[in-house]
């Protein structure tokens, strides 16, 4: 299995607001939708045809059916801990093809029990290293996956916390068989490669390289960038899981994160 830990989130998508009206109401195009860089990777590899399960953590507040529903819909092994609060929530406002975020992980990254599975392939986000909770989690999963063998991955999650914590993450995952990060988060990590055995910089509309090989991406008209690395990361790797060539595998993701910015988000979801 490939097994994924990470954020589980309510991904609130704003689109096409009014103007604020002071004290009242003002009319948006909004959706919620399940989302999480973790839930959002394990759709892509179980789109892929490839066993995947995540590991995350929701409230009491509905979160539980929600991510469950969802799982069940896409063919993802849910191993979800509940706990007492608000399941983690992202509030996402759309602006010509672009997409700024503001999170809010409540209990997404509360500590959760290591789950007795076999794990051939361990992903982690990034995200989880930034909390005391969760980077104990990750710990733990690290150990259980060496000592089977397992590939062990991991997504840089985003520039800004990623420079605040940059030791811990580190330190955390040196020896890691693969390192996903974009362009402005290898900034940081530019001279850190030699700590991971293979590096994916993924970039953008212009496609990615592994292990310093470019590969073009197709050109499309961007609905949203909402998703795309972790479409990308999801791809990548379920098609190394089943014995893809890196340089193949990186054609393969940087193609079918381009279909993705270029996908409606009816179609996104149902």
């Amino acid at each position: 299995m490939v097994l994924i830990y990470g954020d589980v989130l309510m991904d609130v998508l704003i689109f096409e607001e009014a103007p604020k009206v002071y004290a009242s109401d003002a009319q948006a195009n909004a959706l919620v939708v399940p989302g999480g860089s973790a839930f959002n990777t394990a759709r892509h590899v179980a789109r892929c045809g490839t066993n995947v399960g995540i590991l995350g953590c929701v409230g009491t507040d509905g979160g539980y059916g929600f991510f469950m529903d969802a799982g069940q819909r896409y063919g993802i092994n849910m191993l979800l801990t509940q706990k007492e609060g608000f399941t983690g929530t992202l509030l996402v406002r759309h602006e010509q093809g672009e997409r700024n975020m503001w999170s809010s992980p409540n209990v997404a990254r509360s500590y959760v029990a290591v789950p007795d599975v076999d794990i051939d392939w361990l992903h982690i986000s990034g995200y989880a290293l930034f909390y005391q909770e969760s980077a104990k989690v990750v710990q733990e999963l690290t150990v259980k996956a060496k000592s089977s063998g397992a590939v062990l991955s991991v997504d840089a999650a985003s520039y800004e916390p990623l420079k605040q914590h940059l030791s811990t993450f580190l330190q955390m995952t040196r020896g890691y068989d693969f390192l996903f990060a974009n362009e402005h988060e290898m900034e940081i990590l530019a001279k850190t490669d030699y700590y991971y055995k293979h590096v994916v910089v993924k970039q953008g509309s212009r496609g990615a390289t592994v292990d310093g090989v470019h590969v073009e991406a197709p050109q499309v008209e961007v609905v949203s960038t909402l998703g795309a690395g972790d479409c990308f990361n999801g791809v990548f790797i379920a098609e190394v899981s089943k014995g893809a060539a890196l340089v193949e595998a990186c054609r393969k993701a940087s193609a079918e994160a381009s279909r993705w910015v270029a996908t409606d988000f009816e179609r996104r979801y149902f």
